[in-house]
């Protein structure tokens, strides 16, 4: 059996470890190992028994690690492991992105490449990026993958006259599983000022969300808060939200904090009625399972797929949340049928050469 190393952001975010799940549960039979932290004793929900995860919690361990850094190799223990597997898989969708962890996390990208392992990118966009040093870099970098699959059309023009750059669909238009009609509309919220460019816009993005909730619980309905990311101030959104209700509309609302039970999360998702859907996953998983979506875009990521998919529905940025009303919200419909196909069909192209390595 082949071994191969995943390098995801495994911070137990649903839509990273929707990711996971379905790489292992695609090739049942690879050995996968990833590297994070003892948080994902709590995952669940991967119907396979490949996946060997590598914690970096002990004490040699970090001492190690800070030993690596002082030695310009961040992330010394997968460096180590990586020279005795077949490939690497770094999958996720927004892991290109230049901040202030770029430098380090190109760095440990560039040294499993050096150590001559084949390297499959699954899944992502590229930027937001401001310096074209950035981009050159990658540009390089992606020259000498085995393979390269974007989830836009945006990202693979950056990239497009390299010949192992493809794009395809979101992996998770892929996923598999059954959907229920329930009685509560979804929501999954953000929290904008974890972000320094939407901190502008915390305030009237809180207060369109708790008009609309209460717009449709005093139309007779029920609503699920769900958090996808703890690390990234989902569940406090959830609870400055709740918060903002009034006392007497709180019996109509119950809360989902995602901790790794992938099974149970789905299964949330799939049970909606519908969904107002802040992250990126929420809206895809809503369309998946055939919801009506409304998305509200926090990101060109977001607003990039709409545009591919021909969206016809309503939807807002929060740079404009004005359209976030319960007018506009009962307007919307699910994703045709032919639309979902097509999308779906087209999620595959991200497997095409890592199933001829693998399979």
């Amino acid at each position: 059996m082949k071994k191969v190393l995943i390098k995801a952001y495994a911070q137990l975010n649903l839509g990273d470890d929707l990711f996971i799940k379905m790489l292992c549960e695609r090739y049942e039979n690879t050995n996968f190992y990833i590297f994070t932290t003892s948080e994902y004793e709590n995952l669940k929900g991967i119907d396979s028994n490949n996946l060997k995860i590598m914690y970096n919690n002990s004490l040699l361990k970090r001492v190690l690690s800070n030993l690596g850094r002082k030695c310009g190799i961040p992330n010394i223990l997968e460096d180590i492991f990586s020279k005795n597997i077949d490939a690497v898989v770094n999958i996720g969708g927004s892991i290109f992105i230049e901040n202030k962890f770029s430098e380090e996390d190109f760095k440990i990208r560039e040294r499993n490449l050096k150590n001559g392992k084949n390297y499959f990118v699954l899944g992502s966009n590229f930027g937001p990026y401001k310096d074209e040093e950035f981009k050159e870099k990658y540009y390089n970098f992606f020259e000498k993958c085995q393979d390269v699959c974007f989830r836009e059309r945006y990202s693979y023009d950056i990239f497009k006259d390299l010949e192992n750059v493809r794009f395809g669909k979101d992996i998770v238009f892929n996923l598999k599983g059954n959907s229920v009609e329930g009685d509560y509309v979804l929501f999954s919220i953000i929290l904008p000022s974890k972000r320094d460019e939407l901190i502008k816009f915390e305030s009237e993005y809180f207060n369109r969300l708790k008009a609309l909730v209460l717009e449709i619980v005093k139309n007779g309905r029920k609503i699920k808060f769900m958090s996808f990311c703890k690390g990234e101030g989902d569940e406090e959104a959830i609870e400055k939200l709740f918060n903002m209700i009034p006392n007497k509309y709180h019996k109509n609302i119950s809360i989902y904090f995602y901790r790794g039970d992938l099974k149970e999360a789905i299964e949330i998702i799939a049970n909606a009625n519908s969904i107002v859907a802040t992250r990126f996953h929420a809206m895809i998983l809503g369309f998946v399972f055939k919801k009506t979506v409304f998305p509200v875009a926090y990101s060109k990521k977001m607003t990039n797929i709409l545009d591919e998919l021909e969206f016809k529905g309503n939807f807002v940025t929060l740079q404009n949340m004005r359209d976030l009303t319960y007018e506009k919200f009962i307007e919307n419909t699910p994703l045709p049928l032919n639309v979902l196909a097509r999308a779906s069909q087209d999620g595959e192209r991200h497997f095409i050469k890592l199933d001829e390595f693998l399979q």
